[in-house]
């Protein structure tokens, strides 16, 4: 099944949209507005050719259905992917007021570390220090922002992995595509009419009956966070995942707070001990305001001061203080 497939129950208008290789987010808000992430950028299309919320709707059922799920009124909620690995987001009515909010972020290529060095997305001191790091089974975790590049840096840098390792990679939606021949690939689902929610949390603990070299979590967004820190603190190293946050150390407090909310009667001290036992390194990625996509921090995690209540790490890069300043200005 091709990403074409869903193409004809589009206006022509959208189609283009979809099929243009600048555009990395669709973002549809019902009949108030088309808007398309180009090339970093946020910019209202205009369509010459209004569309009604019904076609709108109908195609995103039909969508919905190729792709296996229901888009109801009393399902309204769709997250899922096409076939390259593009997510798709739906809310539907009730809950969308004006009509179905549609976004579609598009995979329309990956790129390699030495790519990204050369758009100055990735300094190559980094790029060096992070492949060190996976050369000897560290666990790491890339964080960022929304739209920042982290699953981008991550698919590059599992590029560097060697051919022969058998890397378990669990997502929600999935999208990676990785060139390891003894890669696996699982999705958690959702629940829905029919079928039961497969969760993060499960799939990481069959993972670890199936003799991974490298547990691979696409992204750190519940409390599979503590399921996490237990594979790793129990001899599975080279893992990778992703977390949204502001920062590297942001990164390390949002992962023991996921982690805590795994149990009621977790302490709290406790959980942060554990997180800086795991986790090894963070890098950490920005979007600036003219779209571009930047590391801003490496931090090497060394442990956690019970005394101070404070995780320990060590810079082993920080973006230059004339790049922050700008990014700070132009955000103001």
């Amino acid at each position: 099944m091709s990403f074409e497939l869903i193409l004809p129950y589009f206006p022509e208008e959208l189609r283009s949209l979809l099929l243009d290789d600048s555009i990395s987010d669709l973002m549809i808000n019902g009949t108030t507005g088309t808007y398309a992430d180009r090339n970093g950028v946020v910019e209202r299309i205009p369509l010459q050719v209004p569309f009604t919320n019904e076609r709108l709707m109908a195609a995103v059922e039909r969508i919905a259905r190729i792709l296996g799920q229901d888009l109801t009124t009393q399902n309204p909620i769709l997250n899922t992917r096409l076939p390259d690995g593009s997510r798709v987001a739906v809310v539907g009515p009730p809950a969308s007021i004006n009509g179905v909010t549609l976004t579609v972020r598009k995979f329309n290529r990956w790129y390699s570390t030495d790519e990204l060095i050369e758009r100055g997305s990735l300094p190559a001191p980094v790029r060096d220090r992070v492949v060190q790091f996976m050369t000897e089974k560290r666990n790491g975790i890339i964080a960022g922002g929304t739209g920042s590049g982290k699953t981008t840096l991550m698919k590059a840098f599992l590029d560097h992995l060697p051919l022969e390792d058998r890397v378990l990679i669990i997502e929600q939606p999935a999208e990676l595509q990785v060139r390891q021949p003894h890669a696996v690939r699982w999705e958690a689902v959702d629940a829905i009419p029919g079928q039961a929610a497969i969760t993060p949390s499960e799939l990481l603990a069959a993972a670890l009956r199936h003799r991974p070299d490298r547990i691979i979590i696409g992204e750190v967004r519940n409390e599979c966070a503590y399921d996490l820190l237990q594979a790793m603190n129990t001899g599975h190293g080279g893992t990778l995942s992703t977390i949204h946050a502001k920062s590297a150390l942001d990164a390390l407090n949002r992962l023991s707070n996921l982690a805590l909310s795994a149990r009621a009667n977790l302490n709290h001290a406790f959980v942060r001990s554990e997180t800086a036992e795991a986790i090894d390194f963070v890098l950490y990625c920005e979007r600036d305001h003219k779209g571009m996509r930047r590391v801003r921090e490496l931090i090497a995690v060394t442990g956690y001061s019970h005394a101070d209540q404070c995780f320990q790490t060590e810079a082993v890069y920080n973006a230059p203080v004339s790049e922050l300043r700008h990014l700070a200005a132009a955000a103001n």
